[in-house]
Formats: C-alpha cells, structure tokens, sequence
C-alpha cells in the first residue's frame, strides 16, 4: 500500500487557539459572553412589601368610593333639584320720614312673601338679617325671625326698619330732596342674607342665601313724612 506523502505524523501539541490572545476565565466559572444562570423558582422570589401594598390598596378603595359617592350625589341632584327660594315684596311704607341737617329718621313697615319652589324639600331660615339701603348707604338694619317652610310653601313676612337722627352725608341729603321734588317718592333698596338649610329625607344642606330688592320706590311728597310704596308686589332676586 502506497503511503500519501502529504501526511504527516502527529506531534502531540494541541490546536492552537483562532485568536491571539485568549480571554481570561470568567470568575463565576461560566464563559465570559454567556448569562448568568437566573433563578425561576417562585419560592426564592423576593416578596413585596406588605405595607406597601396596603397603601396600595387602600388609595384604590378610597378613589372608587369617591367615584361612586360622587356619581350618587350627582344623580341625587338631579332627580331633587334643589332652587333657591322665592322672595316678592308686597308691602313698604314708611312714616316720620325727615331728613334735614345731615341727620335722617324714619321708619319703614315692610312686607314679604318667602315662596318655597321646590317639590321634594323643605327649607329653614336661620338668622335672617334685612337692612334699607338709599344707593349704597345703608340706613337701617334688622333681623328678622327664622322659620321653616314645607315643599311648595308661601310664608308671609312682616318687618319694621327704624332709624332716629343717623347722621348722612351730604350728599345723600341733596339726593333725596331732589328725587323727592322731581318724583314725589324716593327709591330704596332692601337687601337680606340668611343661612337655609336644604332638608329631603337625612340629607341635609345649608347655604347662604343673598335677597336683593332694588328700586322700591316710596311715595313721599317734598312736604310729607309718610307714604307708601308704589306699584304692585315686586320679585326680588335670590343668589
């Protein structure tokens, strides 16, 4: 048999490596380029924390009850409805009427109707103040005394403003007497504010509620002390 002179003999070395430098062993025992080894076993998994998921927890609780509390009273709304009250002034006379040397007296009889429009809830009236304004000076204030109203109920109302020698500035004197001259009546404003509770069922809801009746003229000749107002029963207007 004819030996191939290509062959050769082997010389026990081993193969030498393709790169020049060999990398040095990984200290983990595992080849530098390769993943670490990852632990998939659930019971060696790390726990979270318990405080931390009662936080959790309780936020997402407290958010859904505001949504639905939220979501209830928006519906309660709706269906109930609640408006303010209704306010008509049907009366207003005043007598001793005298203005001169910057001091006013007078006293003013006042009549109001409180109507209730709402269908479903009653409503209580808790220290109603009222005052008499001439422009944006107020001349006399007083309170008024509360009360209750049903669903679609109408309260009558009668009050008594007095004033005896407050000083006015000059101003309002010279107003007066010319409105009284060019007119034969003197226009007053009356303003209220009461605290009402909104009651249907155990819900329960107070508010301040802001009475405004502007213009009421009075007829007051230049040489007269009393009059009454003039016109029909008036609206006022609630805020």
């Amino acid at each position: 048999m004819q030996q191939d002179p290509n062959s050769r003999p082997a010389t026990g070395y081993p193969y030498p490596y393709p790169y020049p430098n060999q990398p040095p062993a990984s200290a983990n025992g595992y080849p530098p380029n390769a993943y670490p080894y990852q632990n998939h076993n659930p019971y060696n998994a790390p726990h979270p924390d318990p405080r931390a998921v009662l936080i959790r927890r309780v936020f997402l609780a407290l958010m859904v009850f505001i949504l639905i509390f939220g979501l209830i009273l928006f519906i309660f709304l709706i269906v109930v409805r609640p408006q303010l009250p209704d306010v008509y002034i049907s009366s207003l006379s005043l007598s001793d009427f005298n203005v001169s040397n910057n001091h006013l007296t007078g006293n003013w009889d006042l009549g109001l109707r409180f109507q209730n429009p709402n269908s479903k809830m009653s409503l209580y009236y808790d220290s109603v103040s009222c005052a008499v304004y001439y422009g944006s000076d107020s001349l006399s204030e007083t309170r008024l005394q509360p009360f209750d109203q049903g669903t679609k109920d109408q309260t009558p109302i009668n009050a008594t403003l007095s004033v005896t020698g407050t000083y006015v500035e000059r101003r309002v004197v010279d107003s007066i007497g010319k409105e009284r001259a060019a007119k034969g009546s003197v226009e007053f404003h009356l303003k209220m504010i009461s605290s009402v509770t909104f009651r249907y069922g155990v819900y329960r809801r107070r508010r301040y509620v802001a009475v405004y009746c502007d213009d009421v003229a009075v007829g007051v000749a230049g040489d007269s002390s009393s009059g009454k107002m003039v016109g029909s029963e008036k609206r006022c207007r609630s805020y």
